[in-house]
């Protein structure tokens, strides 16, 4: 049985890390984050990214955390079936080893016994469906990793292999389109090449939750991950509304917040939710934002607004380009917000997104039920 707070606190992790996972400025900043974030939810000070060099036939530490200086960016380990990170690249598979100094199926790594180490956990980590190397934590105590630890550093590689496969992507992407013997034609290539990778890795991830969640003993725990489950998939959502035709990340807003409100409504009769979107193409990374803000609020009137006797819950999405302006607005005729629900993450990360949009969130007092309004920037 899975400790409840020990889920919970993966997937607070889990949750910051899909939210930041894509601010990193850089490749070698993304791999410390993901490192960080490992420790700080595992409680292991030992962590590490290991990016596979085909021209070397080894393991290069990219980033890590805990180590001692001369480590990071410089220590290799091998591939071979002895090395616990070789063996999980090799088969793609997590290995988990409870005792290494003991161990006779894998070598001891002079680095490992400086520090400590005791007990190791590798899972793999992919990019575009190759091994692109391993995320590994290292126990300075003898440790027994079970399943949950084993499933839930998993999500954290495949979000990793999300990101970096979207950086490479985007990379040949500009490289196409700044080649003067590229063509149109070869750059939406490529960019539905991306679309389609960054659909599978998103699906992956999905999978992940999904078993996760029915291995939590914590009905608290299963909400969590179900909400998390919800954001990828308005994230994926998104991602299929992708327009090639003007702009390579341009997003129809009609479509995307009729397709993600058709995703969320729970099919309860008493329940309605109309629409009233305009018609607008947004970047795919102001887009996203927008989606995560829509599931939120209208799961949230979904959750608590109503009783037995349903309700509506009514969407708007306004374009006023004289002024440049963007306007969502997600409202229901319930029983109102009330206090502050305990946690209450739903609504600081509408808050969240909104900032990150460059706009504000608003809830105006209303004679029924609740209102909250997002304004922010718009450029055609």
């Amino acid at each position: 049985m899975v400790d409840p707070q020990k889920a919970l606190g993966y997937q607070r992790a889990l949750a910051t890390f899909t939210r930041i996972v894509g601010e990193a400025d850089s490749a070698p900043r993304l791999l410390q984050n993901a490192a960080a974030q490992v420790a700080r939810v595992t409680h292991i000070r030992h962590t590490k990214v290991l990016r596979y060099r085909a021209d070397q036939g080894d393991l290069l530490v990219e980033a890590g955390v805990g180590w001692k200086p001369g480590v990071v960016g410089h220590v290799c380990f091998a591939v071979d079936r002895h090395s616990a990170p070789g063996r999980s690249l090799q088969t793609g598979m997590p290995v988990v080893v409870e005792d290494i100094r003991h161990d006779s199926e894998y070598r001891y790594s002079d680095v490992l016994r400086e520090h400590g180490i005791v007990s190791v956990l590798n899972v793999p980590i992919f990019v575009d469906g190759s091994h692109w190397g391993v995320l590994e934590i290292d126990a300075e105590e003898k440790t027994a990793f079970d399943e949950f630890d084993v499933h839930s550093l998993s999500i954290f590689a495949n979000i990793l292999g999300l990101s970096l496969a979207q950086r490479l992507a985007q990379a040949e992407t500009l490289k196409a389109a700044t080649d003067i013997t590229g063509t149109r034609t070869h750059t939406e290539i490529l960019l539905r090449e991306l679309q389609h990778r960054m659909k599978n890795n998103l699906q992956v991830i999905v999978s992940f939750l999904a078993l996760q969640r029915r291995q939590s003993s914590s009905e608290e725990a299963r909400e969590r991950i179900a909400s998390v489950m919800d954001r990828v998939l308005a994230i994926g959502l998104a991602h299929d509304q992708l327009s090639f035709k003007d702009s390579a990340s341009s997003v129809s807003m009609h479509d995307y917040l009729r397709a993600l409100c058709a995703n969320i409504d729970p099919r309860r009769p008493q329940v309605t939710i109309e629409m009233d979107v305009d018609a607008a193409s947004i970047p795919l990374d102001r887009a996203v934002p927008v989606g995560l803000i829509l599931n939120e609020l209208v799961t949230n009137s979904l959750k608590y607004a109503f009783d037995d006797a349903g309700g509506v819950i009514n969407v708007t999405f306004r374009i006023n380009e004289v002024i440049g302006e963007a306007e969502l607005t997600v409202a229901d005729n319930g029983r109102g917000m009330g206090p502050t629900r305990k946690g209450a993450f739903g609504l600081r990360l509408v808050e969240t997104l909104a900032g990150q949009l460059g706009g504000r969130a608003t809830r105006p007092d209303v004679p029924k039920g609740t209102r909250t309004t997002v304004m922010f920037p718009y450029s055609v």
